[in-house]
């Protein structure tokens, strides 16, 4: 038995007429206005395509938009559940100037009909999602049998409208697939795709302008749904995105001209406050209550521009490469010449060493060989998961969110530190953007770097989808050594110092005495012993004796001198002037005058535990 909808469509396709009870209202509509159209339902749609000149000078024309736009695509069409489907950009005539579509839809009859250069008005192509949402500038679903056409009848879609700051729709997100059942779910994609495309282009348009940020709650101001809207200095309105009609619904919003005509108070005084990095409460004349503050934003999005670090304690920008970098032993060397042909063929790999080992040092020298003019950002996977709660970890690096600050058109290198440490959404997250990377239909092209502190491992915690992208990164993998491993540990010390001060120079007893009696593990714990040195030692040659004085003895405060052993009374007293000592920083004459006690007995008590350690004859009196 026919439902009443299929009874509708039935006479549609017979008749030319139809009961509109039987079909959903705005179905309904569209139908009316193609049979105005002279459209037949059970006939071919006219194949309209605006040629391959007209459609390179109109994406040209669109060129900006579709830098905007390409990075929502490709990230839509990862998040769409399963096969079969596309994604789809049109301009505000219809006409598609962007597609992705995966394997198995690309085999099907749509993919032919839905190319770019393609017009997918309602004049031409009767009831589908763009056509719709093109008339009536809201989301439109249409599904299977509600397309016009009947040979369309085996195709879903979901489209929304993209505004810019005055609200004229300027283009149409559009996805499409023959498995009706998860349209429901890619509406909600489609529309938090358009959102953030718009706020992109609200940001872009108006980077010279005042940007409030508002929401009636605060945790809410750093995310997509924020609302936004665009002052000149003396709170004349120039522009609002989406979201902040919405919010300020009931006020004519697009009669409004000035600050004052929305929020019950004035703007200079709320600007000077903003300005200061603070948040505000703002109350308009309907009486509802927001949270609000400036969008900090970089004046232009040129290349320059591109390459600043991000606000956030998850993401940052690696700073240059340190001068001359140390590359001697044997084996670190043969890893980086590896790992820097392995960035030439945008081949994923992991670094894997101690923390402190050189693993940044090692990844901007992978960096500067292969792309030093492009972006070298990083991404600290475990503070990652809870920045992913709240803002969005791709919206963050390559579009969309508003602390966002790189294009992925620009192309770099990407390094994942601790990924094994990336739990719940933010494993997701990052698993959606590195399969994005990797896409070898992207322009873009970024190496990957992982950095971690043991062989990769299998999470439990990870999806089936996370484990299987992440496994994809482990092409090749590196190993660092611990310092004290390494055969070039002298001309790292050396090179270190150099950069600490230009007072002191180590000399070779001194870089033994750090190595035979100290052996630093790592990169931070060679530096502080230099930065130690540096600091107390008033020497320009910095020798063994330096080393024993102003480092061992600090680790020596509450030791006892051989003499004085066996003896509580003297054991208390040497271990009074051991710590006396290193609290006056080896400074023998300071810890005199503290004690009471002559130069020489301080000297005595500290001087021997160094000796016996080091197993070296006692130095010639105090220095």
């Amino acid at each position: 038995m026919q439902s009443m909808f299929m009874k509708a469509r039935t006479a549609l396709e017979t008749k030319g007429r139809f009961a509109s009870g039987a079909v959903p209202e705005h179905i309904a509509d569209s139908w009316r206005r193609c049979l105005t159209h002279g459209l037949d339902p059970v006939g071919e749609p006219l194949d309209a395509d605006i040629g391959i000149q007209a459609l390179r000078e109109t994406r040209q024309k669109h060129e900006q938009l579709l830098r905007v736009v390409r990075p929502e695509l490709e990230l839509l069409s990862t998040q769409i559940a399963g096969t079969n489907h596309m994604t789809a950009f049109a301009d505000n005539r219809g006409v598609v100037l962007d597609a992705i579509m995966d394997t198995e839809f690309s085999l099907t009859k749509c993919a032919q009909t839905v190319r770019c250069g393609t017009i997918w008005d309602e004049g031409h192509r009767g009831t589908n999602a763009l056509g719709l949402s093109l008339y009536t500038g809201r989301t439109s679903m249409v599904t299977g049998s509600e397309h016009y056409f009947s040979s369309h009848g085996l195709v879903s879609c979901v489209a929304t409208p993209i505004f810019d700051s005055q609200g004229q729709i300027v283009g149409l997100l559009d996805a499409s697939s023959e498995v009706a059942a998860r349209q429901f779910h890619t509406q909600a994609l489609v529309e938090l795709a358009a959102s953030n495309i718009e706020n992109r282009l609200f940001i872009e348009d108006h980077r010279s302008n005042i940007i409030v940020q508002f929401h009636p709650r605060a945790e809410y101001l750093k995310t997509q749904s924020v609302g936004m809207i665009s002052f000149d200095e003396q709170g004349s309105i120039l522009g609002a995105n989406r979201r902040a009609a919405q919010m300020l619904n009931g006020l004519e919003f697009s009669a409004m001209s000035k600050f004052r005509d929305l929020f019950r108070t004035d703007f200079s005084s709320n600007l000077a406050t903003m300005r200061s990095g603070e948040t505000v409460r703002l109350v308009d004349w309907l009486n509802s209550a927001f949270f609000a503050r400036i969008r900090l934003s970089r004046l232009s999005s040129g290349p320059s521009s591109q390459n600043l670090a991000l606000n956030l304690p998850s993401t940052y920008e690696v700073p240059g490469l340190p001068d001359a970098p140390v590359f001697r032993d044997e084996q670190v060397l043969n890893s980086l010449k590896l790992a820097i042909r392995s960035a030439k063929m945008m081949t994923p790999q992991y670094v894997i060493g101690a923390s402190g080992t050189g693993r940044t040092t090692f990844a901007q020298a992978v960096h500067e060989a292969n792309c030093p003019e492009k972006p070298l950002i990083a991404v600290d996977c475990r503070a990652a998961n809870i920045n992913a709660e709240s803002e969005g970890l791709t919206g963050e690096l390559f579009g969309g969110g508003e602390n966002s600050r790189f294009l992925i058109e620009t192309g770099g290198m990407l390094v994942l530190e601790d990924l094994s440490g990336a739990t719940g959404r933010a494993s997701e997250q990052l698993a959606h953007l590195i399969n994005r990377l990797l896409q070898h239909k992207s322009s873009a092209k970024w190496a990957i770097l992982v950095t971690e502190n043991e062989p990769p491992k299998e999470q439990a915690h990870w999806s089936k989808f996370v484990s299987m992208t992440f496994a994809k990164l482990r092409q090749l993998e590196f190993q660092l050594p611990n310092l004290n491993e390494r055969t070039d540990g002298a001309l790292i010390a050396v090179s270190m110092m150099s950069r600490l001060s230009t007072d002191h120079q180590l000399s070779r007893s001194a870089i033994d005495a750090l190595f035979d009696h100290h052996a630093p593990n790592n990169f931070y714990e060679l530096e502080k012993l230099l930065t130690t040195l540096a600091i107390q030692c008033p020497a320009t040659v910095l020798r063994a004796e330096h080393v024993n004085r102003y480092i061992l003895r600090n680790e020596l405060r509450d030791a006892v001198c051989p003499r004085c052993k066996g003896n509580n009374a003297k054991e208390a007293k040497c271990r009074e002037i051991n710590r006396v000592f290193s609290e006056c920083n080896a400074n023998i004459a300071l810890a005199a005058r503290k004690l009471g006690v002559s130069r020489n007995t301080v000297y005595a008590h500290t001087q021997t535990n160094v000796d016996e350690v080091f197993d070296q004859p006692r130095l010639n009196g105090p220095n």
